[in-house]
């Protein structure tokens, strides 16, 4: 689906630096802006101008996303399910 084509109703945004995301109603993230480290989901560092759909799980296992953040340098999605996606520069882990 391309951004023009959005049919469902924006239910959030988030900032980062360089780059924001978008949360619609049925779930999807979109993400725009510099993609340097990852920061953006695509799986490249390409930056981009207009938002374009962050993909979770696989086709036949479809992610519904509930809530978003932006940092500086990273992305990070909560599901409905209770999981926590996490996308961008992974230069530091903290475990409890």
């Amino acid at each position: 689906m391309s951004f023009s084509n959005l049919s469902s109703k924006v239910l959030a945004i988030a900032a980062g630096e360089a780059h924001s995301l978008l949360l619609t109603g049925d779930g999807h993230v979109y993400s725009w802006g510099r993609g340097i480290l990852g920061r953006l989901g695509q799986g490249s560092e390409r930056d981009e101008y207009f938002p374009v759909q962050v993909m979770f799980g696989s086709e036949e296992h479809s992610i519904r996303i509930v809530q978003i953040a932006a940092g500086a340098y990273h992305s990070l999605a909560l599901a409905d399910d209770g999981s926590v996606w996490c996308w961008g520069y992974n230069i530091c882990i903290l475990i409890p």
